[in-house]
């Protein structure tokens, strides 16, 4: 089989269809996809995302790579002139074409640092870790830790944060599609509401943050009764118990890529390895 990539391209509402598609048939999933993928690659206050597809000679869309942009990082060692966050990898199994992750995520690299060296962030999964830090030239920063914390309690973090912020990024951050989202502007924390085999769990998306800024967006108080989990990267987070290897789906492995100028890789990864990097920051709920 033979294919061919497509210029990177901004995201559309236009182009969505097709992507939702392919999406679905690598990882199906009981969620619809179509207003989550909305909300990531056309919502975002930072930009829509930016991607590269792989089509068959006939049309089809058999591989897609994109990246969203985020905040820069808060008190940068380096002048990016973009920060980006890698979202979705996905290779149709049934195009048997080897090297299509490498290939789209190359061409968008490329186009990425046109205008300067640029910063790539991800969260890698058992499966993708390989591909990203072997092939990709990721730089692996270390594992997220994940902790489970008493209902009515919040982890204790010291580290600051490794991107800034601001509302217009909290709100859409907060507005995901069929996703219930809470406030605690006292402890400057946001939540969002997950079930673990049925059972309620609030997965706390950031704590700490300026209380003005929680309470601007005007979200419900969290339930004192729900216990909390946590992930993030960059020091010791107390009060909470660790949830062992074996009870997690996969470990979640991060990853970055400064594009344009090796020279910065060091500094920035200095930089990133004292920081606080969350559940805010990525995807995953």
């Amino acid at each position: 089989m033979r294919v061919r990539l497509s210029p990177p391209a901004a995201a559309t509402a236009g182009a969505l269809p097709e992507i939702v598609a392919l999406l679905d048939r690598v990882f199906p999933t009981a969620r619809r996809r179509a207003p989550d993928l909305e909300w990531q690659y056309l919502r975002n206050p930072a930009g829509p995302a930016r991607y590269v597809n792989a089509y068959t000679e006939s049309g089809e869309l058999v591989a897609h790579y994109a990246v969203l942009p985020t905040p820069p990082l808060a008190e940068s060692p380096v002048a990016f002139p973009c920060t980006y966050f890698s979202a979705n990898t996905a290779v149709d199994p049934a195009a048997r074409v080897p090297g299509l992750m490498v290939a789209t995520a190359r061409a968008l690299f490329r186009e990425l640092q046109r205008d300067g060296p640029a910063l790539v962030l991800g969260v890698a999964n058992e499966n993708s870790f390989q591909g990203f830090t072997r092939v990709l030239g990721f730089r692996h920063l270390g594992r997220l830790t994940l902790t489970v914390h008493a209902p009515g309690t919040m982890p204790a973090v010291s580290a600051p944060r490794a991107l800034a912020q601001d509302l217009a990024h909290l709100a859409w951050r907060t507005a995901r599609p069929g996703v219930a989202t809470y406030g605690d502007p006292a402890g400057g924390a946001l939540t969002v509401r997950l079930r673990y085999h049925g059972v309620p769990l609030d997965a706390v998306l950031s704590t700490g943050l300026p209380e003005e800024a929680v309470a601007g967006l005007a979200l419900p108080r969290p339930a004192v009764w729900v216990p909390r989990l946590y992930a993030s990267f960059g020091a010791r987070v107390g009060g909470g118990v660790a949830v062992p290897g074996r009870l997690r789906p996969s470990p979640l492995e991060y990853i970055v890529r400064v594009l344009g100028d090796a020279a910065l890789v060091e500094p920035v990864c200095r930089y990133l390895l004292g920081r606080r990097f969350e559940f805010l920051d990525f995807d995953v709920v």
